[in-house]
Formats: C-alpha cells, sequence, structure tokens
C-alpha cells in the first residue's frame, strides 16, 4: 500500500519526538499503559512529517500472543483529516522466540538518549582561548575543553514501552542508526538498532 506523508515544514524534530502520545493512543484506540501480562510496544516518528506507526506485540494469556501495527496520520488544516489503519502481524519466529530476542537486546535496560547525551560527544583537547566575558573589557585567556557533538537536523525517532511480570521501562531514541555508525564503541545505540531490526525482520514492517 502506497504511503501518504505530509512534511511539516515548521515543525522541527525535537517537537515531533515530544508530540503528545496520549492524544495519538485515543485516536488509535489503545490504552495509554501497558495492560498485558507481557507487551511491549515501539512508535515510530518519521521525522518532520504528521505520521506515527506503533509496534504492539502482547501475550494475552501464556503462550497466546498478538502482534499489530497500527498507523496514525494527524490532521492538518486544508491537507487531510486525521487517519488510523491497523494490521495484524504475522512473525517469522515463534513469538516466544522473538520475545526473548528483543529481551536479550535489553529493551527492558536501556535509557533514554538524553541519559547518555554524555557519551554522544567527541572528546576534544583543551587549550587555552580568548574569551570576552564583559563588554568593553579586554578578551582574557581561559582553558576551555574544545568537545563537538554531532547530531542530525531531521531524522527518524523511537518511543518504547515494555512491561512483564516482574519489570517495565520506557525510553526514546532519536536516530539510533546515525549515533551507532557515528559511535560505534558506544553500547546503547547498537542495541537499539539490534532491536529495530529484530522487528523488521520477523514482521516486515519499517523496511529501510
Amino acid at each position: 500500500m502506497r504511503k501518504i506523508f505530509v512534511i511539516l515544514l515548521i515543525l522541527p524534530f525535537g517537537e515531533i519526538l515530544a508530540q503528545n502520545w496520549s492524544e495519538i493512543n485515543s485516536d488509535l484506540g489503545i490504552s495509554d499503559s501497558l495492560t498485558h501480562r507481557r507487551e511491549i510496544r515501539v512508535y515510530q516518528s518519521v521525522g518532520a512529517t504528521n505520521y506515527t506507526s506503533v509496534f504492539r506485540m502482547y501475550e494475552t494469556d501464556p503462550d497466546n500472543w498478538t502482534a499489530e501495527f497500527l498507523e496514525h496520520w494527524r490532521k492538518v488544516d486544508g491537507v487531510m483529516e486525521m487517519k488510523t489503519e491497523k494490521t495484524s502481524l504475522d512473525s517469522n519466529s515463534e513469538m516466544e522466540f522473538v520475545y526473548l530476542n528483543l529481551f536479550r537486546s535489553h529493551i527492558f535496560d536501556l535509557p533514554s538518549i538524553n541519559d547518555i547525551s554524555w557519551k554522544l560527544v567527541e572528546r576534544g583537547k583543551i587549550e587555552k582561548v580568548e574569551r570576552i566575558r564583559y563588554r568593553n573589557e579586554e578578551p582574557i585567556m581561559e582553558w576551555e575543553i574544545l568537545s563537538t557533538q554531532s547530531m542530525p537536523l531531521d531524522g527518524t525517532g523511537y518511543y518504547f514501552q515494555t512491561k512483564n511480570q516482574h519489570k517495565s521501562n520506557e525510553f526514546n531514541f532519536g536516530n539510533p542508526h546515525f549515533y551507532r555508525d557515528k559511535y560505534p564503541e558506544i553500547d546503547e545505540p547498537k542495541y537499539v538498532c539490534e532491536i529495530i531490526k529484530i522487528i523488521r525482520a520477523e514482521f516486515g514492517i519499517w523496511e529501510e
């Protein structure tokens, strides 16, 4: 099926990631909290567009799993009305195997990207640089750490919710593939990409 996206040029990527999940959940007919015995949700926001999708897998009874793909298009005045679609998914492997693969990739332990922002920096040299503290004052030389941080202007963001009988977790991560390639020595982007790869391979969604 051909997908339609409306580009929202006036909205920065950070604002798209911070959109109202409760409103989207309401439109999709799902609760804000995870209510099943074991459940995993992954929300995907496609850059500065009006489109959000949700992968959802949950266990209603022991060994009785359901997987769904929900899509949401926000209303854009004068362009399109709010629209949703829901698709049942089948996994290539047994669902318990899929769940354990996601568990092994630390979906119950990963932090949000803001919690590791200190890692996503190219540590710079310590050098003396010229600084002007106050207007009309002579410049002075001060020691500074000249670090640099790279970040994409746009991209794809993910919001994760997980629950089992023993623990729960939620975190968000923007542009994990960019940070994985930029900082291959850091574990968190690598595991987020691994989670996305498992979902893609098992359910055939979010194809590159």
